[in-house]
């Protein structure tokens, strides 16, 4: 039986969990660099007789397990959440500061004016400090902290050195064009967006390299009974033969008897290699999907399977499943957040064709005396610095109209291709419900026609001990037994099968086999 087991979970955690990157990288490089390019390790494995029983729950993990393409797709989730971090720096506050130091020194022209110098001399010391920052609203701020040292050799400056300080706020608030909550938030919304698609789509690759692995085990499963199949097939032919033989030597049945018999052995020996052939070809495939081929002790191992499938039967309903498509398909989610995405870029297209009219204002307090302190102290609303203005900024040109034009008809493709989509998940989920319908039916036919065949088989034997049919009858009853065995098997297999590609379609894959992905 199909075993489904909640342990599972554990052997994802190691997979999937972020901690297991470091080791998941270096293994790999740790491994290249003790044995070099790897072959002699495959070299040495390869007449060494291993038999490694494996179930349904094994081939998961294994599948699961140092897979290249989910451990590149597990990043993206994390890659994109730091986009999320970069589009949210917008909001930081950012502090700078300001330090500057000058010395100047010219001629004068005019001693009077330059206090009785004919040179000259000026030395500034200058520290600003300030926070810059934006709002949800679009509002930028500033708050400055200004002060400078000044000091001259001109006599006509009362207060030398003197030192300035000014405190000092600045807001811009866009009043039209590039203004409010949606348009400054465009940016993480979409990068917030994107995590979820990356996260949908490592959910369906998942999902389908699950399905993979466990449509090659039921298949190396069938190609397993149609190996031991052949090989009773041609038992049955040999005690045919040994039977024949005793009766020809008493002259009980002729020659032509004995040489279809001799026949229908050398041809049931063709069978079973080809049989073998296909046997171990469906073995290569479960461990390229189990990536035991990249084990150098398991790649040539023999596959023993610990779970037969079985028929499991549960109510179909096409309505049900439908639902179940659209509610937990990652590609139908991915689709649906690319949309609400392309809305976004759309708005903020618009929004940039449109002219910008920014409020501006400032206000800020003065302080000059002889020291730096006493500068502060001074800071009081007798000395006002004060401003406010507006910005008028107008798109020049075609670019910004042509750019909302282009997201407005990629928007349209996408709608289109998003229609289509839906009606290929209602046709996919209406041919896989129509095949697990089929393959049940077809499961219980062949198993009423193995019986049927089975027992009558057995009555044919006692006929044929009888003399009461010929050599030539026997043998087409063995090979229809032979052949109702083989329907049945493949039937069970295509009926797994058909119920594996619908858990599939509906996008229950992983909760049907009690996988839960962890962050």
């Amino acid at each position: 039986m199909i075993k489904k087991v909640s342990y599972l979970v554990l052997s994802l955690i190691l997979i999937l969990h972020s901690t297991s990157y470091a080791w998941w990288w270096s293994r790999p490089e740790k491994e290249a660099r003790e044995s070099g390019s790897g072959k002699e390790a495959f070299i040495e494995s390869a007449n060494i007789q291993k038999v490694l029983r494996i179930g349904l729950v094994d081939c998961i993990a294994y599948s699961l397990n140092n897979n290249s393409e989910i451990k590149i797709e597990r990043l993206e989730p994390k890659i994109k959440k730091q986009d999320i971090k970069i589009a949210e720096e917008d909001f930081e506050p950012t502090l700078n500061v300001d330090f500057e130091i000058s010395d100047n020194e010219e001629p004068v022209n005019n001693t009077l004016l330059s206090g009785g110098t004919s040179t000259s001399l000026t030395k500034n010391v200058g520290l600003n400090t300030s926070i810059d920052g934006r709002l949800v609203t679009g509002t930028e701020y500033s708050l400055e902290f200004l002060s400078k040292r000044y000091k001259t050799n001109s006599r006509f400056q009362t207060i030398n050195p003197s030192y300035e300080v000014e405190p000092k706020i600045t807001v811009t608030q866009p009043i039209f064009g590039d203004y409010g909550i949606f348009v400054s938030r465009a940016d993480i919304v979409i990068a917030r967006n994107d995590k979820k698609i990356s996260e949908e789509d490592l959910r369906n690759l998942i999902m389908d390299t699950l399905t993979r692995a466990k449509t090659d085990y039921y298949n190396y499963f069938y190609y397993g009974e149609h190996y031991s199949i052949a090989k009773s097939s041609l038992e049955r032919a040999k005690e045919l033969l040994d039977i024949n033989k005793e009766r020809y030597a008493k002259g009980l049945i002729s020659s032509v008897d004995l040489l279809e018999t001799e026949t229908a052995v050398a041809t049931r020996e063709k069978a079973l290699i080809a049989a073998e052939a296909d046997f171990k070809s469906a073995e290569d495939e479960l461990k390229l999907i189990t990536n035991l081929v990249d084990d150098p002790e398991m790649w040539n191992a023999e596959l023993e399977l610990i779970d037969r499938p079985e028929i499991k039967i549960s109510e179909v309903n096409l309505e049900n499943s439908l639902q179940n498509a659209f509610e937990h398909r990652p590609d139908y989610k991915s689709a649906k957040i690319d949309l609400e995405n392309r809305d976004v870029k759309v708005k903020v297209a618009k929004n940039n064709a449109l002219p910008t009219v920014d409020l501006k204002g400032s206000f800020g307090l003065n302080g000059l005396e002889k020291g730096y302190r006493s500068a502060i102290d001074d800071i009081s609303g007798d000395y006002k610095d004060w401003s406010v203005g507006m910005e008028v900024s107008l798109p020049w040109g075609e670019g910004d109209r042509a750019e909302y034009k282009k997201e407005k008809m990629e928007k349209a493709q996408a709608l289109i291709a998003f229609k289509r989509m839906e009606q290929n998940i209602i046709l996919e989920v209406r041919d896989k419900v129509r095949e697990v319908d089929i393959q049940y039916r077809q499961v219980k036919a062949a198993e009423l026609s193995q019986k049927k065949e089975t027992e009558n088989y057995k009555a044919q034997k006692e006929r044929y001990a009888s003399g009461q049919i010929s050599t030539h009858d026997i043998l087409d009853y063995q090979d229809r037994l032979s052949l109702a065995e083989i329907d049945y098997s493949k039937a069970l297999i295509d009926y797994n099968i058909a119920v594996n590609n619908l858990d599939q379609a509906e996008g229950l894959t992983l909760e049907k086999n009690d996988i839960i992905l962890e962050e």
